[in-house]
C-alpha cells in the first residue's frame, strides 16, 4: 500500500486516471487501493478532492463506455469473450449474467463497481440489451461517483493507517454492495406492486 501511495504522490492525477481506467478495462490493477491512496493525499492536502474524484469518475465511465459500445455493436460475443477469459464455463456465466440483468436492469450500474465480476460484465450486458446510451452513461457515472467517493473517503479517514484502510476496503465493497442490493430489491418490490 505504501508503494501505491508513493506512486500516486509522485505522478498525481495522471497515474490515478490510468490506474482506474486500466482496472475498469479489466486488467489486474488494484483500483480501490489507488483511490485510498488518493484519499490519503487529499487528507494531506497534496491532491484536490474534486479533481481526484473527477479523474477517477471519468476513467471509470470511459472504460465502461468502451465495453458498452463494443457489446452494442458486437452483441453477445463480447460478453462471452469476457467470461471465456475469467471462467471455466462461460456459457453458464453468460446465462447467469443475463438473468441478473433481466431481473434488476441497468440500475445495477449503481453498485456494480463494488461487486467483483459484476463490474466487468455489466457494461457489456447494458450494451447487448441496447440500454439507452444516455441512461447508461448517467447510471454508470453515478455508480462511479459512489465507488470513487467510498474508497477515497476510506483513504481520507484512515490516512494515518493505510494498511488498515486497505483491509476495510476489502470488506467495504461487500457490505456496500449488499446494502445497495437490498435497497434495490425493496425499490423493485414496491414498484411492482
Amino acid at each position: 500500500m505504501t508503494a501505491i501511495f508513493q506512486f500516486v504522490l509522485k505522478h498525481g492525477y495522471s497515474i490515478l486516471f490510468a490506474a482506474i481506467f486500466v482496472h475498469q478495462i479489466g486488467l489486474p490493477v488494484p483500483g480501490p487501493l489507488f483511490l485510498i491512496a488518493a484519499g490519503a493525499l487529499i487528507a494531506a492536502h497534496k491532491l484536490d478532492p474534486i479533481a481526484a474524484l473527477a479523474f477517477s469518475v471519468i476513467a471509470c465511465v470511459l472504460a465502461d463506455w468502451i465495453w458498452y459500445e463494443a457489446a452494442r455493436r458486437g452483441g453477445e460475443k463480447v460478453l462471452h469473450f469476457i467470461h471465456r477469459l475469467t471462467t471455466k464455463d462461460p456459457d453458464f456465466h453468460d446465462r447467469q449474467a443475463k438473468q441478473i440483468f433481466a431481473r434488476y436492469g441497468p440500475q445495477l450500474l449503481l453498485i456494480a463497481k463494488f461487486v467483483p465480476g459484476l463490474d466487468a460484465v455489466l457494461p457489456p450486458l447494458a450494451g447487448t440489451a441496447q440500454t439507452d446510451r444516455w441512461r447508461f452513461l448517467a447510471l454508470d457515472a453515478a455508480g462511479a461517483g459512489f465507488y470513487s467517493c467510498a474508497y477515497t473517503s476510506l483513504g481520507i479517514y484512515f490516512s494515518h493507517d493505510l494498511v488498515l484502510a486497505a483491509s476495510y476496503a476489502a470488506r467495504a465493497g461487500t457490505i456496500v454492495a449488499s446494502l445497495a442490493l437490498v435497497m434495490l430489491c425493496v425499490y423493485a418490490t414496491r414498484r411492482l406492486r
